[in-house]
């Protein structure tokens, strides 16, 4: 009885699994999908796929038109939850509108999700960008503030991340080794911030510090973005300044 127990629990976490693997991929894909690619992408039987969808459609988790599969209001409900009850979001929010002003460049807070991060706030500066930063949109770890997540990994964890990445391409052209790029998330943990050019976006440049609990864990990233004409060679220490003061504020009071 006890195994049979035990096999049920087994199987009830694997459904679970599967269908947060569902939610995933729709959340990641930015287009609808039709069933034989959440399967593909799931790596689902496409029955137990269509099981899944329907379950989570009846939840209003995945919603259903003539394009395909994508994700429903209810993700965007919890994900509203989130954003008006985290404390870390709470807690940050006020700094961030602080760092803002006194640079006149956006400022936001990341956290990581699995092998990417995600904009959790985002306060406008003075200077819009040419781009958008997606507040729930999932980013990569090796370009941009998302270097600071692997800077404080161990070699092991930080290659997991990759996903067997033998070079970092940023979005100027620059094609980095691995080898090279695994020495300067080294300088990155080393000096505790880090500085971007054109890396995910063409013309943009940012600053971004670690958020860390007193016992060391890293909660989160915080950044400021701009254009480059915003953010001169010779006005970086100041941001780099304020980058890290914002970063220890946040980690003060979010105690």
């Amino acid at each position: 009885m006890a195994d049979d127990g035990a096999g049920q629990e087994r199987s009830t976490m694997r459904s679970v699994e599967r269908a947060f693997d569902v939610v995933d991929l729709l959340s990641d894909s930015g287009r609808p999908l039709r069933l034989a690619e959440v399967a593909r992408g799931t790596g689902l039987h496409i029955a137990t796929a269509q099981r899944i969808l329907r379950v989570l459609e009846r939840r209003n988790y995945v919603a259903q038109d003539s394009a395909g599969y994508s994700v429903g209001a209810a993700a965007l409900a919890a994900a509203h939850s989130f954003l008006v009850g985290n404390h870390l979001v709470l807690t940050a929010t006020p700094v961030l509108q602080e760092l803002a002003a006194a640079l006149g460049l956006t400022a936001s807070l990341s956290v990581r999700v699995g092998a990417a991060r995600v904009m959790a706030a985002r306060v406008e500066g003075a200077s819009p960008l040419r781009y958008q930063l997606p507040v729930g949109g999932r980013l990569p770890l090796h370009l941009g503030a998302g270097k600071v997540f692997l800077a404080y990994m161990d070699r092991e964890g930080r290659s997991g991340m990759l996903g067997g990445m033998e070079k970092v391409e940023t979005a100027g052209g620059a094609a980095i080794p691995l080898d090279e790029f695994m020495t300067l998330l080294d300088e990155v943990a080393a000096q505790g911030y880090a500085v971007s050019r054109n890396e995910r976006v063409v013309g943009a440049v940012s600053v971004s510090a670690p958020v860390r609990s007193r016992e060391g864990e890293l909660l989160g990233v915080v950044q400021v973005s701009g254009r480059e004409e915003d953010l001169p060679e010779d006005r970086l220490a100041e941001v780099i300044r304020e980058v890290l003061n914002a970063a220890s504020s946040i980690a003060a009071r979010a105690r």
